[in-house]
């Protein structure tokens, strides 16, 4: 070691010493150390600027996770390396430090030996961001908090290491073997150029996906809206050749950008992270995180639209922390204007959120306000997310999808097609609702309260309860691109006129609203509890024996492993009684003694509560359960008429649940579920295999697979409902509201009488949607005088209800069905 080597290794140790007392990175992925577990190779890192506190950082987090340390020697193609890093950016100077002009050193001796030997070497890319929030644009004072896109000299980064050591990200990248650089042809000089570009787009991308771009100031980007031709064309449009009038209209549309847009603030960010943590652990047993590597995948090169599912207000949080631990850019949320309240949406704004009005309506300047602000967000390269869905779910379906943002996310790509954009659908699973009362009460008829500050701090009593663990599952990304390039190739040689959209848009949003919505409901997440309300809400009074249940939970496990509804569905790794114990645990189900058995049960409180976590999951096993209602009423069925009766319901049923499969393909997802049920033995085949026949009545088989039949009865008296109404009635007599009235009306009735009174049953806009439906399968039609006809072939559909719904539901349901003369 030479003399340099002595006086600095006791400096190096203190100051190690120091920064691990004070500087704590968070470091991903959770287990670097699997990049190069299975490999023999060498292994050298790679920073992007280096510097006395990265390294101290590095240090820290290899001998925390067993990986070699970076100030060690190592061996490469028999040259003894006295360090374990690379530096891509090395700064020189002593009081002015500026970046050095020649590269690195080292990387040229690992490559150029790399050249002559076979010896493998993985270059481990790990990017360190001191407290991670982006700069502002144009600010006076640059923002020595913040991690930004600049080289730092040392004494600011030394302020940088001591305000912000505990709130630093240090990721390792999966690493670049070198010898995949060697081609046979390629001479050393340039493969060192090559793996230097490699490692600096590397970087850059990471710092965008990390980081983001520079934040505007709200001001800066207020002023950008209004200078928008949109909005000037608004303003003229509002206001004429009138300079008062213009004047008037300038302010408007001012204080329409101010209401609308979000005013980062990442201190502010900083404690509502720490907030949210705190709030996991206090009311939920933590958060889980699936598929998160689907994200980082993507986020290096392209812009992130988040579109998730919206279940509760907690969503607004909810993604925006699993982003920010996970290292990823935080994204700008839509909120709706009700959450601007007194307090709330101050911070809501300074956490990343923009309001939205719930109706453009009527008002074109605000309108073209809005759009701008949107094409100003996404035209910086910031990540966004909003709710397609428009408001939030009471049922536990999901809603039909909106279009609004979507069409002026899409109308902005159209006009600057810069980074590609990809949307990510995200699925939430709640165990448990905040809002779950409040939800059934305005199913059944009740008023929505208007969110207010003095309801959000009645709602704090809500810290007391226990809401199990929330799920939070990443789908499959969907590209934008693609979509457009398939059904309009044209689009990049599209120029609006006077801003108008493309007639063709609609089409594109209609497309890409069905895969966000069907994306969504593959990424599912099976819970304990919405198992629990699978199984319990099948019975006649939400009640069934200990061990009856234990084997219908271990079926509609089983189920779900055979008839896999997509890859991404995660299901809990637990046994039936982990799984009864849980409810339990929640209060969501209690057990009595029983000479013959425990007997376990749902309040009728609880069960009607219950149902919108079994809607959570009925689409995964939408057509095994059809399969199985079809042999509720009779022992056996011909293989192809079985395939005929889903085929007629499945139109409806993919709309309603937001089925995945195309309408030509039912028939063979059919046969998929009629062999997963024929596998688990609850079916089997008749002579010649050409009739299903299923077990003996009384028999254990039997009653399962008339537990899994009934999941699917609700939806199908609904459809029977409806279809015996209009029968009843005649062509051409009823209007569709009346329709509907009509249908709520006899449901919420046949509820009373027959079931669980629950207001998922009668919804309103389940009727609405199934109406809609036959209307767009030219089943219903209009006539002039604006109400409802239908042909003969329509009551046809009464004798295969026969099949399906039982003699007593059936009468009754024809009871209802009073003509509306």
């Amino acid at each position: 070691m030479n003399i340099a080597g002595l006086i600095f290794r006791p400096f190096y140790w203190s100051a190690g010493k120091v920064f691990s007392s004070w500087a704590r990175p968070a470091v991903q992925p959770e287990v670097p150390a699997a990049y190069i577990a299975d490999s023999d190779a060498a292994v050298c890192y790679v920073l992007e600027t280096g510097g006395l506190a990265d390294m101290l950082a590095l240090e820290r987090a290899c001998a925390l996770h067993g990986m070699p340390s970076p100030t060690g020697s190592f061996e490469f193609c028999g040259v003894r390396e006295s360090k374990r890093f690379i530096v891509m950016r090395r700064l020189s100077g002593f009081w002015s430090r500026r970046p050095s002009t020649m590269g690195s050193r080292r990387l040229k001796r690992l490559v150029e030996g790399a050249a002559r030997c076979e010896q493998e070497l993985l270059l481990i890319p790990v990017a360190i961001y001191w407290g991670r929030s982006p700069e502002k644009e144009r600010s006076f004072f640059k923002l020595m908090l913040s991690e930004n896109w600049d080289i730092i000299g040392r004494t600011r980064k030394f302020f940088v290491t001591l305000l912000h050591g505990r709130n630093t990200l240090l990721r390792y990248s999966k690493p670049l073997p070198i010898r995949s650089i060697f081609t046979a042809d390629i001479e050393p000089p340039v493969a060192i150029r090559k793996v230097s570009r490699i490692l600096r787009v590397h970087f850059r991308q990471r710092r965008a996906a990390t980081v983001g771009p520079d934040l505007s100031h709200r001001r800066t980007l207020v002023k950008q809206v209004l200078r928008a031709p949109a909005v000037r064309r608004a303003i003229d449009a509002d206001a004429g050749d009138d300079y008062r009038k213009q004047e008037v209209a300038r302010r408007k549309a001012e204080k329409y950008a101010l209401e609308v847009a979000a005013d980062i603030s990442y201190p502010t960010i900083r404690i509502l992270v720490r907030l949210l943590r705190w709030l996991w652990n206090r009311i939920y047993d933590g958060v889980e995180l699936n598929h998160m590597e689907r994200l980082h995948d993507v986020a290096k090169d392209k812009e992130l639209i988040y579109v998730p599912c919206h279940r509760s207000h907690i969503d607004y949080l909810l993604l925006g922390y699993v982003t920010y631990e996970a290292g990823l850019q935080l994204p700008h949320v839509a909120a709706g204007i009700n959450l601007n309240m007194p307090l709330v949406g101050g911070i809501l704004r300074r956490g990343g959120a923009f309001f939205l009005r719930r109706t453009f309506k009527g008002n074109r300047l605000y309108a073209a306000v809005f759009d701008a602000y949107i094409h100003e967000v996404l035209m910086k390269g910031n990540s966004m997310e909003y709710f397609i869905e428009g408001g939030r779910s009471r049922t536990g379906r999901l809603l039909a999808p909106k279009g609004g943002m979507l069409v002026m996310t899409v109308n902005s790509y159209v006009k600057s097609p810069q980074r590609p954009i990809v949307f990510v659908p995200v699925y939430f699973g709640y165990e448990k609702l905040i809002e779950g009362d409040a939800f059934i009460g305005e199913l059944g008829g009740a008023k929505k309260k208007k969110e207010s500050l003095g309801g959000l701090v009645s709602s704090v009593k809500s810290l007391r309860d226990h809401f199990g663990k929330v799920y939070v599952n990443i789908a499959e990304p969907i590209e934008l691109e693609p979509i457009l390039d398939r059904l309009h190739p044209q689009w990049r040689e599209y120029e609006s006129e006077n801003g108008e959209r493309p007639p063709w848009l609609a089409g594109i949003v209609e497309e890409l609203g069905t895969q966000i919505m069907q994306g969504i409901n593959s990424a599912a997440a099976v819970t304990p509890i919405s198992l629990l309300a699978y199984v319990l809400l099948a019975t006649p009074k939400q009640t069934i024996g200990l061990d009856e249940l234990r084997r219908q939970l271990t079926l509609s496990l089983n189920l779900l492993q055979r008839f896999r509804y997509s890859d991404s569905v995660t299901m809990p790794d637990w046994s039936a009684d982990q799984i009864i114990e849980h409810g339990e645990k929640l209060q969501v189900i209690s057990r009595s003694p029983h000479p013959m058995g425990e007997v376990i049960h749902m309040t009728e409180q609880t069960a009607v509560l219950m149902t919108y976590f079994r809607n959570n999951i009925t689409h995964l096993l939408a057509v095994p359960a059809s399969v199985a209602c079809c042999f509720i009423q009779g022992r056996q069925l011909k293989h192809s008429e079985l395939q005929r009766l889903i085929r007629l319901i499945y139109p409806f049923m993919k709309k309603e649940l937001c089925l995945k499969w195309d309408v030509d393909d039912i028939d063979d997802v059919t046969s998929e579920a009629i062999k997963s049920l024929i596998d688990m033995e609850i079916l089997t085949y008749g002579p010649r295999k050409k009739t299903l026949v299923r077990p003996p009545a009384g028999s254990e088989k039997a009653f399962q697979l008339l537990m899994l039949g009934q999941s699917m009865v609700p939806m199908l008296q609904r459809f029977y409902l409806v279809i015996a109404i209009l029968v009843r009635n005649g062509s051409g007599v009823l209007s569709r509201q009346r329709l509907e009235s009509m249908c709520q009306q006899s449901a919420q009735r046949l509820s009373m009488i027959y079931g669980l009174h629950s207001p998922d049953f009668f919804s309103k806009t389940l009727f609405h949607d199934f109406i809609r439906s036959l209307q767009d399968f030219e089943v219903l039609r209009r006539n002039a005088d604006g109400n409802i006809e239908f042909d003969d072939d329509l009551t046809n559909i009464g004798i295969d209800a026969r099949l399906v719904l039982g003699e007593e539901i059936r009468h009754s349901i024809l009871s209802l069905t009073v003509s509306d003369a």
